[in-house]
């Protein structure tokens, strides 16, 4: 899957812009609006397919890596600096908070985009291929947070708040069987494979505004 997407992404011309301006006031603001945006877009998947079921509920940062990657690369593209990742997974995290997530959600995001930001979005230039590996990568921070992480690692407490929300023991069971064995595995897969399909389908619909930051260069 990475090599074939790798292909396509590689038709861009791949290159760089070397990055040595701060974050400005209208940065931030674009920043708030695109992050609150892609907070909006995970909360109304997570909604529709916790409904669904607990199956298809424990795949939803999966499915939300796909919409959000699309308006993760408008803003890299917009603001193509150090720093976006964290102040974004900063606020998807607040956001996470005030509305009473599991408090290893927001840990995840916060985390992740920092880690991300600096590992990877912090050297002198600043590509296409690095957005693409780190928010492919974010994506995964996201799924052990809101899935993996409180399931496997701290179930005792995230049943706790399930039941707290009046969650029923059945749907709780089967999120619990749905993620035993191999398939923590699978379910981080799944979202590092979203991220990258996100990446991919943004970085496509937005080739004009790569282009016009510098990021890629065309024939």
């Amino acid at each position: 899957m990475w090599l074939v997407l790798s292909n396509h992404i590689t038709h861009f011309n791949l290159g760089g812009t070397t990055m040595n301006k701060k974050l400005n006031a209208k940065d931030f603001i674009l920043i708030g609006v695109l992050t609150a945006l892609m907070w909006i877009i995970c909360m109304i998947i997570s909604t529709v397919m916790s409904i669904a079921g607990p199956v298809t509920n424990v795949f939803y940062p999966a499915v939300v890596a796909i919409p959000n990657g699309i308006v993760m690369m408008l803003l890299l593209a917009k603001v193509p600096k150090r720093g976006v990742l964290t102040i974004s997974g900063t606020i998807q995290g607040l956001l996470f908070l005030l509305v009473g997530g599991f408090w290893l959600i927001p840990a995840a995001l916060i985390l992740g985009g920092a880690i991300c930001d600096f590992l990877i979005m912090s050297r002198k230039e600043i590509s296409v291929k690095s957005m693409t590996i780190a928010y492919t990568l974010f994506s995964g921070f996201f799924s052990f947070g809101a899935i993996v992480g409180p399931l496997r690692l701290l179930q005792s407490a995230f049943v706790a708040a399930m039941e707290k929300n009046n969650i029923a023991q059945e749907y709780i069971d089967g999120m619990i069987s749905i993620s035993s064995g191999f398939m923590p595995v699978v379910i981080i897969a799944a979202a590092l494979v979203g991220g990258l399909l996100g990446s991919f389908i943004g970085q496509k619909a937005l080739k004009k505004h790569f282009v016009k930051a510098g990021l890629v260069s065309v024939n």
